[in-house]
């Protein structure tokens, strides 16, 4: 029995657009299984080859929407799963990523290369412990893949396990002696141990690599700064900080002013005196929140914080985005937020509390909780609005201190960091969040506890003491061991490796030794460490 001439003919178009897409012929292969759907428009494997050549061609967006077609079409295909997680990864849609993924890994089990872009989406979303399984499951079945051992140890070395992620690095360089996240997770842990000579050395000749990608160059670049900066070396550390950012600013895409952006910032500041006056009065439970500016040691005090028994600590979730959405994007959101009364709130302060049970579902109802995100600090009159008994927690640190450790991190862009692209825009940045939070520390009186890092440097106990006291709680020796804590939690900060040291100073008055590269935006600064105590 012959087949049917249109049935031949889509046959015969998706062989030959497969060929092409074999060859890399993207636009040929796309026409051809145009043509084919043109045929039958519900054919699945039609559908995931054109969604295939759109995503390599860089249209992520029209792919995933061929390939969630497709997959509706036929649910139980693993390869076509796979390719529309790489696709919503591709997009930023990390939740269906990771749905489309898992479903994949069931489906078809065998496959190393499904476990392994699993472990990057979640790696990605912030899950340091699903990335980790995942890895260990793509090594399971592939021991020699080069990609999941230098991943699996750049997680590891994230989780503060040193040891093994040396041994995963070691089992990645043998595999593919240029793999580049190996080289810079066995730089990151020469960093840690002291051994800065052999760090320098192999950054260097990664950095010779003209393939390395823009996000691994900004990381091997601004890890090389902290190399010279440790061996006291400030011009060629400030060189590499630079080149970093370069790195980074080659990566950037323009993005839509976000909830955490500049302009946000600058709109809080214009309602404040409306933003202030008389807050609806509300019930129910009431948060604590850590906040002051990145690089202002807030990790640290969420480690000393988190060693109490009776506190519970949030770090770096988006518990506000409900009410930031509606209030800050643009001033007739603000107009209206401003008219809700205290009934108008109430969906707000659920929406908060529902955020915070899916973040942390097992978090004690009897802890004092706290919200660790250091930029609502420029949220602080809009939070004071919402739960007028909130307490604040306000970290502060010399200024230039601050600028200068963010202009040396070679930070995850997002909506907030991108601002640290370059030195003038950080001081531009961080005026406008610290003048909002600055006069919130003026109005709001007892209810904010402002703590110095280098008060807490000096005197940790002292300096625990005191915020214990602020938050109504008793002694607790467990609070000083914040390394042993931090060792126990993910840190989704810079901070990580930083934390399970013990107390150093080297941080502090770092800037001195930077005043040439500094001295355009020290005036700008000027204010602030006045304002806050610091000598000039």
């Amino acid at each position: 029995m012959t087949e049917r001439p249109a049935q031949a003919e889509i046959h015969s178009l998706m062989a030959e657009a497969s060929a092409a897409y074999a060859r890399h012929e993207l636009r040929r292969a796309a026409e051809l299984a145009t043509r084919a759907l043109q045929l039958m428009p519900e054919m699945p494997e039609a559908l995931h080859l054109l969604g295939l050549c759109l995503l390599e061609s860089g249209d992520a967006g029209r792919a995933v929407m061929l390939l969630r077609h497709a997959s509706r079409l036929k649910p139980s295909d693993a390869m076509l799963l796979h390719h529309l997680g790489i696709a919503s990864q591709d997009v930023g849609d990390v939740p269906g990523a990771l749905t489309a993924l898992t479903r994949a890994a069931v489906l078809d089990p065998s496959q190393a290369e499904v476990r392994l872009n699993l472990g990057v989406v979640s790696e990605n979303g912030g899950d340091l412990a699903g990335a980790e399984q995942a890895y260990r499951d793509a090594l399971k079945l592939a021991p020699r893949n080069a990609d999941a051992a230098a991943y699996l140890s750049s997680v590891l070395e994230q989780r503060n396990s040193l040891e093994e992620a040396g041994a995963w690095s070691d089992v990645a360089l043998a595999a593919e002696p240029r793999q580049p996240v190996a080289n810079l997770t066995r730089a990151q842990l020469d960093l840690r141990s002291g051994r800065l000579a052999e760090a320098v050395a192999r950054l260097q000749e990664l950095l010779a690599d003209p393939s390395l990608s823009p996000r691994n160059r900004a990381v091997a670049a601004g890890r090389l700064g902290t190399a010279h900066d440790r061996l006291g070396d400030a011009a060629a550390a400030w060189q590499q900080f630079a080149a970093a950012k370069q790195a980074l600013q080659a990566a950037t895409t323009t993005q839509p002013e976000g909830t955490y952006g500049q302009a946000a910032a600058a709109r809080v500041q214009r309602h404040a005196g409306a933003l202030w006056q008389g807050p609806p009065a509300a019930s129910g439970p009431t948060p604590a929140f850590l906040v002051g500016f990145p690089r202002s040691g807030t990790t640290l005090l969420d480690q000393i914080l988190s060693g109490h028994p009776g506190i519970a600590v949030l770090e770096e979730r988006d518990t506000l985005q409900d009410l930031l959405q509606a209030a800050v994007l643009d001033d007739s959101a603000m107009a209206r937020f401003l008219s809700l009364d205290a009934a108008g709130l109430d969906p707000y302060r659920r929406a908060y509390w529902e955020r915070v049970a899916q973040f942390m579902p097992d978090r004690p109802r009897d802890a004092v909780f706290v919200d660790k995100m250091p930029l609502n600090s420029m949220h602080m009159p809009l939070i004071h609005r919402l739960f007028p008994e909130a307490r604040f927690i306000f970290a502060l640190r010399d200024p230039r201190d601050v600028v200068l450790s963010c202009f040396m991190q070679s930070f995850d862009l997002n909506e907030a960091m991108r601002h640290f692209l370059s030195l003038e825009e950080t001081v531009r940045y961080y005026a406008a969040v610290m003048s909002v939070g600055a006069e919130a520390m003026q109005r709001l009186g007892g209810q904010v506890h402002r703590i110095r890092y280098e008060d807490v440097v000096a005197d940790t106990e002292g300096q625990a003491r005191g915020l214990l006291e602020f938050l109504g709680l008793a002694w607790d020796p467990r609070v000083m061991d914040f390394q042993d804590t931090a060792r126990g939690k993910r840190i989704n900060t810079p901070s990580y490796s930083q934390v399970v040291e013990p107390i150093y100073t080297r941080a502090k008055e770092r800037w001195r030794r930077y005043e040439p590269q500094l001295a355009p935006v020290l005036p700008a600064l000027a204010p602030f460490v006045g304002r806050f105590g610091y000598q000039r």
